[in-house]
């Protein structure tokens, strides 16, 4: 069977193709939220800078659910056989993206944290870690 698209061909397909958001993780991670009762959270808000996926900001924390493949988890990425250069370099430039996001809101003074994607699909350890750092965490007003 060949392919309906040229190597190129797939490669302007693919370079096109922009992240929207992981809802799916998003709402596994709501309803563990929810499930442990943290309230005040946001999904997604636009007037924080690099739009954390789950904004607190009665206490200033910025949680970002990190994807495995698109933010390069040193446990499961992998890189594609086909265009290894390409996403190589993408990957790098998303995880510097996120270096550069964390930097500029711990300079605005909020908190940042990051799940991988697989923490919160396997409830790990680390997943255990942020939810007690939700749950007893003051809040401001305290």
């Amino acid at each position: 069977m060949t392919d309906v698209f040229s190597r190129e061909k797939r490669s302007q397909v693919m370079a096109r193709i922009q992240g929207r958001d992981n809802r799916s993780t998003e709402r596994t991670m709501a309803a563990i939220l929810r499930a442990y009762r943290i309230s005040g959270w946001t999904i997604r808000p636009r007037d924080i800078y690099g739009h954390p996926d789950i904004y607190l900001p009665g206490h200033r924390i910025a949680l970002f659910l990190d994807g495995c493949f698109w933010h390069g988890c040193p446990k499961c990425s992998h890189l594609p056989a086909q265009n290894r250069s390409f996403w190589r370099k993408k990957i790098l430039g998303n995880r510097r993206r996120d270096a550069r996001t964390n930097t500029l809101l711990r300079k605005q003074g909020l908190k940042v944290m990051r799940l991988w994607e697989h923490d919160i699909e396997k409830r790990t350890q680390r997943l255990t870690a942020v939810i007690h750092t939700l749950r007893n965490q003051p809040s401001p007003s305290s």
